[in-house]
C-alpha cells in the first residue's frame, strides 16, 4: 500500500494546487463582471504566450534537473544546475532578438502589443527558474516547499490583479501585469532557494549542457504538441470567431481547469512512487501501480461529470452574464481534462524509458488532430467545436500513450481488470 508519507503527499500536493486554483476562481466573479469579454480574450492570449516562449526558454531541461536528481550521486547536481542556466540564458537572448525581429506577424496572431510580447520573453524564462526548483521540491517529496511557492505565485498573482484592476482601473493590462508579477516574484526567490540550498554552481560543463539537451530537445516537440493540444483552440477562436469569443471560451477552460490541477497533483506526489516502483519489476509491485491506476482514473471521470453536471447552476454565480455561453462548453472540457489526467499516469512510463521522442510524435500528432478539427468545427457548430476537438484528441492522446506505454513497460492491467470482472 501507498505509504503514510506519500499519502500526505498526496493531500498536500492536492491542496496546493487546489488553493492555486481557487485563485482565479475567486477573482472570476469579480473579473468576469469588470473586464469585457474582449479583455478576457487578450488575458487568454498572454498566457498562451507564455506557454509558447516557455518551450523555447531553456529548452524544457527543467524536466532533466527533476529526473538527474534521483541520479544526484552519479552527478555534480548543482553543476548540473548551473549549467542549465547557462542554456536558459542562451535560449532567452536568441527568443527576445527573434520577438524583436518578427514582432508584426506575432502582434496579429496572439491580439498582443509589442510591449507585452517582449515582456512574456522575461517572465517566460523567470518562470524557468520556477519550474526547476519545483522540480527538486517534487522529485524530493518535499510537498510543504513546493507549496509555498506554488500558492505564493496565485496570491501575488490575485492580489496584484485585484489591486490594479478594480483600484487603477488599468482592465486588462492590469490582470497581465498580476500575471507577470507572480511569477516574476517568486521565480527570483526561487533563484535564491536554489542558491541556498547548495543547488547551484556555476562551472560550465560540456558534458552536463549536452545531457540536458538530450533530454530536452526531444521534448520540445512534445511541449509544442502539447500546445496544440491545450492552446491552439484559443487561437483559432481568436482569429476566426474574434477575442471576445476568445474570452467566453476562456472562462469555461478556467473551471474545467480544476480537472487538470487535481490530475497533476496527485501525479506530482504519487509519480516519484511510480518510478521507485517500475524500477523494482517485481509483478505484485506492478498489479498495485495497475489498482492505484485504476481508481485514480475513476475518480477523474466522476469528478469531470460531476464538474460538468453543475456547471449550468454554479455558472450564473460565478460569471457574469456576458460569459453565459460557457455554461455548454464545461463538461467537454471537464472530460478531456479527465483524458489529460490519466495520460499522465501512463507518459511517466514513457519518461521513465526515456522515449521522449516518441511521445513527442505522440503528442504532436494529436495537436494536430485538435488543430484540424477546431478549424472545421468552429466553422461548422462554431464554438462548443472547439471543446468538441478538444476532448476527442486528448482521447486520442491517452490512448496512443496507453500503446506506447505498454510497450516500453507493459502492466498486468487486463489481470487486473479480469480480477475485478470475476468479483464482480
Amino acid at each position: 500500500m501507498l505509504n503514510a508519507r506519500i499519502l500526505r503527499s498526496v493531500f498536500l500536493f492536492t491542496a496546493t494546487n487546489a488553493l492555486a486554483a481557487a485563485m482565479p476562481l475567486i477573482l472570476l466573479p469579480v473579473l468576469t463582471r469588470v473586464l469585457t469579454p474582449e479583455d478576457y480574450g487578450i488575458v487568454a492570449m498572454f498566457s498562451i504566450v507564455i506557454t509558447a516562449f516557455g518551450s523555447l526558454t531553456g529548452l524544457s531541461v527543467h524536466g532533466a534537473v527533476g529526473m538527474r536528481y534521483f541520479d544526484r550521486d552519479e552527478y555534480d547536481f548543482p553543476r548540473y544546475v548551473g549549467n542549465s542556466f547557462i542554456i536558459l540564458a542562451v535560449t532567452s537572448v536568441i527568443l527576445f532578438a527573434l520577438v524583436a525581429v518578427f514582432h508584426e506577424p506575432l502582434e496579429q496572431l496572439t491580439k498582443l502589443p509589442r510591449k507585452w510580447l517582449m515582456i512574456a520573453v522575461g517572465v517566460s524564462a523567470v518562470q524557468f527558474v520556477l519550474l526547476i526548483r519545483l522540480a527538486i521540491f517534487q522529485s524530493a517529496k518535499n510537498a510543504g516547499y513546493f507549496a509555498v511557492f506554488r500558492v505564493g505565485q496565485a496570491l501575488v498573482d490575485a492580489t496584484v490583479s485585484m489591486v490594479l484592476v478594480l483600484a487603477f482601473a488599468l482592465a486588462w493590462e492590469g490582470r497581465l501585469i498580476g500575471m507577470s508579477a507572480g511569477i516574476l516574484l517568486l521565480g527570483f526567490a526561487a533563484a535564491g532557494s536554489l542558491m541556498a540550498g547548495g543547488y547551484f554552481k556555476l562551472v560550465p560543463s560540456r558534458a552536463y549542457i549536452l545531457n540536458a539537451l538530450k533530454f530536452g530537445l526531444p521534448l520540445i516537440p512534445h511541449v509544442l504538441g502539447g500546445m496544440l493540444l491545450a492552446t491552439v483552440d484559443r487561437v483559432l477562436i481568436a482569429n476566426l470567431l474574434g477575442v471576445a469569443e476568445t474570452g467566453i471560451y476562456m472562462v469555461a477552460v478556467q473551471i474545467g481547469l480544476g480537472i487538470y490541477l487535481l490530475a497533476d497533483a496527485c501525479n506530482r506526489a504519487i509519480s516519484p512512487w511510480q518510478l521507485e516502483a517500475l524500477k523494482r519489476n517485481d509483478r505484485s509491485v506492478d498489479l498495485r501501480i495497475v489498482r492505484y491506476g485504476l481508481m485514480y482514473f475513476l475518480g477523474l471521470f466522476g469528478v469531470a461529470l460531476a464538474v460538468g453536471a453543475a456547471a449550468p447552476w454554479v455558472l450564473p454565480v460565478l460569471v457574469g452574464p456576458a460569459f453565459a455561453e460557457s455554461a455548454s462548453l464545461i463538461w467537454l472540457i471537464a472530460l478531456g481534462q479527465a483524458f489529460g489526467g490519466m495520460y499522465f499516469f501512463v507518459s511517466n512510463i514513457i519518461f521513465y524509458r526515456n522515449k521522449t521522442l516518441s511521445l513527442s510524435a505522440i503528442t504532436i500528432s494529436c495537436g494536430l488532430i485538435n488543430a484540424g478539427l477546431s478549424f472545421v468545427l468552429l466553422q461548422v457548430v462554431g464554438l462548443v467545436g472547439a471543446a468538441q476537438a478538444y476532448l476527442v484528441a486528448q482521447i486520442f492522446l491517452f490512448i496512443s500513450a496507453f500503446i506506447l506505454s505498454q510497450r516500453l513497460r507493459p502492466l498486468p492491467w487486463r489481470a487486473v481488470l479480469e480480477v475485478h470482472k470475476r468479483e464482480s
